[in-house]
């Protein structure tokens, strides 16, 4: 039997299951993510009440009216058969588009009609030059119309300064329903690996996003969000979702347009600063939201996801990175990828890569080279965060070393201390106002714990890391009650007790 993945047709077993079909079809996904089942196409466009209709002067946009399913359905079920058919006559007060044989009857009243409606007409009262006529204004008419609804099927509700322009030298080029979400959620549902396939389902399984080219620092901020390759969605509405993993990240403004129905922004001022959202519905441009780039493909999916979900995500391009590389392996990776590299800094082949230039993945994709800036393995640490057991200090730590939206963040010593095996990192007081207890020490603080001290105390945010076990104080000498632990170092220990005063540590996650 045939089924649909991700709009791709592919032959299945009779019985395959949504497990089987994704192996099989080698289809994106990321265990957990949301994917959205439709029955088949009819299914899906028995919900559809919106058609575009595209032609040589632009396209129109037409809602079909409710009770009056004896034209509404003849147009779902005809309405390819107008695709390449011309504007055969333009007036002053309609444009006719057509024509097509039908089984309609026609009648010979006369009927008031307004601006906008459309309407099916039997030229001639013969049901061989059936035509569909759009109103440019309020007229009488005899268009022979079947005997329902005064023949009308639809409104048109966009490009109607289109509809103006167009002259009986013009075609049709093509007529497509709008997929709307209303549409999805009435024909499609959520389905686990289990559910068996049948003839003619089509099943997604990701999303595709393409970069908006002016958005450079937006698009990267998204890629950091969906660094696991899935969008976790954190709030959910009829007219968008939305993602907080980096709610309070500042960012400039960039491009602002009008927010269509697939389109990723990034608020850029405000309450919520920093949160992603992507577009279910339109909705007007304001300049508080920078327009990330643009749904192109599973759209669907989005449509379906609930709150405290999933969806697997790619994107175009994908992200471009070569920090916490080694200088040699950024060769070969951006080898592969056809960037021209060169090396800054360290540049032996085991230097740690801390920087590049340009720093976006979408500057590198268009001008195809790179620098990076890199340092001795000796100034690089490992670090684990507890971000389920700390998650206000860790977003602290994280943003003021550059890994809220780095690879590597950096921190500048304040402190050496050899005699008490410690190192201290001063506070960044902006930041670091309101940090509360969290996860503080049970009797002992660990060699290599990392601590912050709380606002239990007076020196809040101060960072620091013991290199022995102690029973009495956190490594910024605090007390416990007022010491926080975020995580610990997993490597380079061996560095860190080498650093002194005023020397840069750079940190990567494990």
């Amino acid at each position: 039997m045939q089924v649909k993945v991700n709009d791709v047709e592919i032959d299945v077993d009779a019985g395959s299951t949504v497990e089987d079909v994704i192996k099989l079809s080698n289809a994106p996904y990321i265990e957990g993510s949301a994917i959205a089942l439709i029955e088949g196409r009819q299914e899906l466009e028995s919900h559809v009440n919106k058609y575009k209709i595209s032609t040589t002067q632009g396209s129109i946009i037409i809602e079909l009216v409710e009770d009056a399913e004896i034209l509404t359905d003849f147009w779902k079920n005809n309405y390819q058969k107008f695709i390449g058919t011309a504007i055969r006559w333009t007036t002053s007060h309609e444009v006719a588009m057509g024509s097509m044989v039908s089984n309609l009857e026609p009648t010979q009243d006369e009927y008031l009609y307004n601006r906008w409606d459309v309407i099916i007409s039997l030229s001639g009262f013969s049901n061989e030059a059936t035509h569909i006529i759009f109103s440019k204004a309020k007229h009488k008419a005899v268009y022979g119309v079947p005997d329902h609804n005064k023949g009308i099927l639809a409104t048109i509700v966009g490009g109607k300064r289109t509809l103006a322009k167009l002259k009986n030298t013009d075609e049709v080029l093509n007529i497509e329903p709008v997929i709307e979400r209303k549409s999805v959620i009435n024909s499609a549902s959520v389905t686990d690996f289990s559910t068996q396939l049948k003839e003619g389902n089509e099943l997604f399984t990701y999303m595709e996003v393409e970069a908006n080219p002016e958005a450079p620092m937006s698009f990267e901020h998204f890629l950091k969000i969906i660094e696991d390759g899935t969008f976790k969605v954190d709030y959910e509405s009829e007219s968008f979702v939305g993602n907080d993993h980096l709610k309070g990240l500042e960012k400039e403004s960039e491009v602002v347009e009008k927010r269509k129905r697939g389109v990723v922004t990034l608020r850029n001022q405000g309450n919520g600063v920093g949160r992603v959202y992507i577009y279910r519905e339109d909705r007007v441009s304001v300049p508080t939201h920078n327009v990330i780039g643009y749904i192109t493909k599973g759209i669907q999916v989005l449509d379906i996801v609930n709150e405290n979900e999933k969806v697997t995500v790619l994107t175009n391009p994908q992200k471009i990175s070569t920090v916490a590389l080694t200088q040699k392996e950024a060769d070969e990776y951006l080898d592969n990828l056809g960037i021209q590299h060169e090396r800054d800094g360290v540049t032996d082949d085991d230097a740690i890569i801390v920087a590049q230039e340009p720093n976006y993945t979408l500057q590198i994709s268009h001008g195809k080279s790179i620098k990076t800036l890199g340092v001795p393995p000796q100034e690089f640490v490992e670090i684990e965060l507890y971000e389920d057991e700390s998650p206000s200090t860790v977003w602290y730590f994280r943003k003021i070393t550059g890994l809220l939206d780095g690879d590597v963040g950096h921190l500048r010593v304040d402190m050496a201390i050899k005699e008490m095996d410690i190192l201290m990192f001063n506070a960044v007081k902006k930041e670091a106002k309101g940090l509360i207890p969290e996860k503080t020490p049970d009797e002992i603080v660990h060699a290599w714990d990392i601590c912050v001290s709380n606002m239990a105390c007076k020196h809040i945010g101060n960072i620091g890391i013991r290199f022995k076990d102690n029973k009495d104080f956190g490594p910024t000498g605090e007390a416990f009650s007022s010491t926080n632990i975020i995580g610990k170092v997993v490597s380079g220990f061996d560095n860190l007790k080498a650093f002194k005063e005023g020397d840069t540590v750079y940190v990567k996650e494990k």
